[in-house]
């Protein structure tokens, strides 16, 4: 990836004339996903305005290069070798909380912008005294990405929340309504070539120190039964229909398998954790393997959560998956 591609230079070029935008090539993406794996893009572009966004968007498709979004990396693996289409990125000016607080209707619509991390704008709200983003409260990663994939714990998900979502596409900016999107499990379809620019939420004002307990609560749950302190996805696989990944994950005796620097979480299997030297080929190695061992176990096939950068999931490029080995528990 030294050398860009044609179509990437000239995207470089006409990225370079425009302004709100800041470039960087060969970036290392690893720092930018929460589990710390991964090479270099060709080029990450931050955007600073909506406007900044929609021309991005247009320049890469009249160019005809592949970008992906980043938010927080809390659900992405990037290839060892990199990606090579442009990586986008709104910057702190996406971080913010709109709304008309101390409202007494029983319902508030607040704006919020992408980039803000979703525990953290729970929180906000919480201290502000409104209700309905307290099962966020310790789902990693952005608004934006949580709209993207429909984040959910605790028997709540952003489907429940979301009113309205903005996004940019190739030259324009505009609102969708919730209601004309499609949610669906860990997923909402979004417009093709569409980014996640701000959403709309409906928030209850209620009793602050009744919806403070409960964030407490949530939070000391995910302390006694989730991975703290160490470099991790959120989930790796979805639940499947009537069934739980980590279940079947520890039924299949996938705690605390090891391969290379990744390893699967001992307090929960359904996480999988970079001990400290972890590879991208190491994270989508195990992962196979997990797959596989529920396969052989429980006739499941578990669908990641997790997205890949810059390369396929061993089992879509039709890789032989090898037996769960015995040795290499950590």
């Amino acid at each position: 990836m030294d050398v860009l591609s044609g179509a990437v230079l000239q995207a470089v070029l006409a990225l370079s004339a425009e302004p709100d935008m800041r470039l960087w090539r060969r970036a290392p993406l690893a720092p930018f996903t929460t589990i710390g794996v991964g090479g270099r893009g060709a080029v990450l572009v931050t955007v600073a305005t909506p406007e900044a966004a929609a021309r991005a968007l247009a320049i890469l498709t009249e160019t005809r290069v592949p970008w992906a979004a980043l938010g927080a990396g809390s659900n992405v693996v990037v290839a060892d070798s990199g990606y090579t289409g442009v990586i986008l990125k709104l910057d702190d000016a996406f971080q913010y909380v709109e709304g008309p607080f101390g409202s007494d209707r029983l319902d508030v619509d607040i704006v919020v912008g992408a980039a803000a991390p979703l525990p953290r704008v729970a929180t906000f709200l919480a201290d502000q005294g409104y209700g309905g983003l307290e099962f966020a409260c310790g789902v990693p990663g952005t608004v934006g990405g949580g709209v993207a994939m429909n984040a959910g714990a605790h028997g709540g998900c952003m489907a429940d929340v979301v009113k309205a979502v903005e996004v940019a596409v190739p030259g324009e900016t505009g609102w969708l309504s919730a209601e004309d999107l499609e949610w669906r499990y860990r997923r909402c379809t979004l417009p093709r070539e569409a980014m996640v620019l701000s959403v709309r939420l409906s928030v209850t004002p209620g009793d602050r120190e009744q919806i403070l307990t409960q964030h407490r609560m949530l939070q000391r749950r995910r302390r006694q039964t989730q991975p703290r302190g160490v470099r991790t996805f959120g989930s790796v696989f979805a639940n499947p229909p009537g069934d739980v990944a980590g279940r079947l994950l520890e039924a299949a005796g996938m705690k605390g398998v090891r391969r290379g620097g990744a390893q699967v979480s001992n307090m929960h299997a359904n996480f999988l954790t970079n001990v400290g030297d972890a590879t991208a080929a190491d994270v989508l190695g195990l992962m196979a393997m997990m797959r596989e061992a529920v396969w052989r176990r429980s006739g499941v096939l578990l669908e990641p959560e997790v997205r890949v950068l810059g390369a396929e999931f061993p089992w879509e490029r039709g890789e032989a998956e090898r037996p769960v080995p015995r040795a290499g528990r950590g």
